[in-house]
């Protein structure tokens, strides 16, 4: 299956929403158009692959609720936002920046190709 290398993405868990931004098309051009979205069982089978993220939170805060995840691929930075643990809290982010990211990074490798597959699909539709 052919997949795109991907620029940056997000994952919403909280709005079953995925938006990724390929770094270059088919030809191996950068990429100049808007970004892709995933929604429904698209988005779905997406977050599903996003077990290494929930992995690793859980081994460092257990009980946190992930809502959604933001990645930019070039830089290896990965921003996590957590759902506040009562009402009066706002939603925290967590930054992780390299080289603390590269083996949260690596072990989403499936689902970054899936992601880039699912660019191909989507853009060909356009």
């Amino acid at each position: 299956m052919l997949s795109l290398p991907l620029a940056s993405y997000k994952l919403r868990f909280h709005e079953d929403h995925v938006r990724a931004v390929p770094a270059r098309d088919e030809a191996g051009c950068p990429f100049a158009g808007p970004g892709v979205d995933l929604r429904g069982a698209e988005a779905l089978a997406i977050l599903a692959l996003a077990r290494p993220f929930r992995l690793w939170l859980d081994a460092r805060e257990p009980g946190v609720t992930l809502r959604s995840l933001s990645v930019d691929v070039a830089a290896g930075r990965v921003l996590i936002t957590l759902e506040p643990m009562t009402a009066e809290q706002r939603p925290r982010v967590v930054r992780i920046d390299p080289p603390h990211s590269e083996e949260l990074l690596e072990a989403a490798r499936p689902l970054e190709m899936a992601l880039g597959g699912a660019c191909v699909t989507k853009l060909r539709q356009r």
